[in-house]
């Protein structure tokens, strides 16, 4: 295969499927595998064209390091101080990363940046971390970020996942924002939470006030407690009011008031390995209560006895919601 094509071919590849390769290798390799486990990940190697391609990708590379010479191998990247396994780096996806992410950008990687963020937490996990000055951190899941704290100023290099913030009581005079790929958020004297997502960050304020300034634009937009509005590429949405249910998300609930399917899938996949999805037929139905994202398995079952609907497993990483078959 020609260098031109090959690199084609990685760029191609769908990160999804990557990752999902890794977990069932890290599976695989571990001391205590199944026959069962051995058939479950063949069958999902089988399942699509683009899952025999990530697997193979990453047996081609597993090859490649293990023939590395002995100066590479000793390279920062593969030693740290603590001991990393070849199982250890693919269970966080190091491997599918390092692999793909020469071409999808591997420092924007949700495995690189939650391994090498200051604070960070995995899929479906949530933290929280007090700072030097009083202020509490509340990670969401998948959030990693940053702290920069000197004589000037404080700051919270939010790097992804979302972050509930609640400013320290005492008095300091340093400057204190939180700053994601869009711009940085303000707080004064307040509680508020900063969502870092692909195109856009968005703030909530719960209590007090946040003003909002854009990298780009030096007018900053001022958030009142009950409002939240979007930074993005076009600028600040006027601000609307607070989604009241959004709080409850960093004490692991998902409050739904006639929430479309659709929503509730996107919402519950943040929480969880893998991929969830749903026929088209069910997108638009809408479902009222109180979910866990601790346990998602068991919201899925939820919302599918709650609108008479099948939670179909084709692995445990491979999740669909479909019409519920009467026969």
């Amino acid at each position: 295969m020609s260098r031109t094509s090959a690199d084609s071919s990685r760029e191609s590849l769908d990160p999804v499927a990557l990752e999902q390769a890794s977990l069932w290798m890290a599976r695989l390799w571990s001391d205590d595998v199944s026959e069962e486990q051995r058939q479950a990940c063949l069958r999902w190697r089988r399942e699509s064209p683009e899952h025999e391609r990530a697997w193979q990708q990453l047996q081609a590379i597993d090859g490649r390091l293990a023939s590395l010479p002995s100066h590479a191998a000793r390279s920062e990247l593969f030693s740290s101080s603590r001991e990393v396994s070849r199982r250890g780096l693919l269970q966080w996806g190091g491997l599918a990363m390092l692999l793909g992410g020469l071409g999808f950008g591997l420092s924007r990687t949700p495995q690189w940046q939650r391994q090498f963020a200051e604070h960070a937490t995995g899929i479906g996990e949530s933290r929280e971390v007090t700072l030097s000055d009083g202020t509490r951190l509340r990670l969401d899941t998948d959030t990693a970020l940053d702290v920069s704290f000197d004589a000037d100023r404080r700051r919270i290099h939010l790097l992804r996942g979302e972050v509930l913030v609640t400013t320290g009581k005492a008095a300091d005079d340093r400057p204190f924002s939180v700053v994601t790929r869009q711009g940085a958020s303000y707080p004064i004297g307040t509680r508020f939470s900063v969502h870092q997502r692909a195109e856009s960050t968005r703030v909530a304020v719960y209590e007090g006030r946040v003003a909002l300034g854009r990298r780009a634009d030096a007018e900053r937009v001022t958030l009142d407690a009950g409002q939240q509005a979007t930074m993005n590429a076009d600028g600040v949405t006027p601000p609307e009011p607070l989604d009241t249910g959004r709080l409850a998300r960093f004490e692991g609930r998902l409050v739904a008031e006639s929430l479309r399917v659709a929503e509730m899938v996107e919402i519950l996949a943040r929480y969880r390995h893998g991929v969830v999805r749903y026929a088209p037929e069910v997108a638009d139905l809408r479902v009222s209560g109180v979910f866990s994202l601790r346990d998602t398995d068991r919201a899925l079952a939820s919302l599918a006895d709650a609108l008479s609907l099948q939670v179909v497993y084709r692995t445990p990483l491979w999740v669909t919601i479909q019409p519920r078959d009467e026969g």
